[in-house]
């Protein structure tokens, strides 16, 4: 069996789980999701090894979905670096809004208390990393600075960015796009400010022509 059609097997699993999960109010077994998802106990197992962890792939399914999406949305690569991410934020919670009932009962157990682990966060830090190493005009001096690092930081905050907009009670949740906005704004302003640059060209210029003399640096 391919790579992508595994995918598609797990996704298929997952997502009758999770429908299985809203239907009974709890976390069914594993004879359950094999009848709700048509195929048989055996062939679960070799996908994954208990009822927990096809919920788990669950939430990871949801940024890898999102990467899947990309190639299909019209003027994606038009979009300036905050709108991406906040697209990106955008469609992974209306994925979760779907399955409220299920995000709800499950999102601080299962994803938020474990997020040094967790596969959700994992790809997650993926997916922003692809978005920002991908997307052209990234300063150098950004660049520079881009550890893995801040990707695994940005991917815990955006687990904090769900529990505001599952908390968020205004119209359209007008709040949590307000903060998404600010806070993709934010990020993508110091990404891409080219102020920075353009100070270490100008001191690079004065040290190369003997203008200036700073101990110890070397540009």
């Amino acid at each position: 069996m391919s790579s992508e059609s595994t995918f598609e097997q797990k996704l298929l699993l997952a997502d009758a789980a999770v429908i299985l999960y809203e239907e009974q109010g709890e976390m069914p077994g594993l004879f359950d999701i094999a009848r709700a998802a048509g195929m048989p106990a055996s062939e679960i197992y070799s996908h994954f090894p208990n009822v927990p962890a096809i919920y788990h792939f669950w939430y990871e399914s949801l940024p890898l979905r999102y990467e899947a999406m990309i190639t299909e949305l019209e003027g994606y690569d038009e979009l300036i670096l905050s709108e991406k991410l906040t697209n990106m934020m955008l469609t992974i919670t209306d994925m979760m809004e779907e399955h409220m009932f299920f995000v709800e009962a499950t999102f601080d157990s299962m994803v938020f208390k474990n997020q040094s682990w967790h596969p959700f966060v994992k790809a997650n830090e993926a997916l922003i990393k692809e978005l920002i190493n991908t997307h052209e005009g990234i300063s150098r001096t950004a660049q520079i600075v881009l550890w893995d690092d801040v990707y695994a930081f940005l991917s815990k905050e955006f687990l904090h960015v769900i529990k505001f907009w599952m908390r968020d009670t205004s119209e359209g949740r007008e709040k949590t796009m307000a903060l998404m906005d600010n806070f993709n704004g934010l990020l993508a302003e110091i990404m891409t400010n080219r102020i920075i640059d353009r100070g270490t060209d100008l001191v690079r210029f004065f040290w190369n022509e003997g203008l200036i003399k700073i101990p110890f640096f070397k540009p």
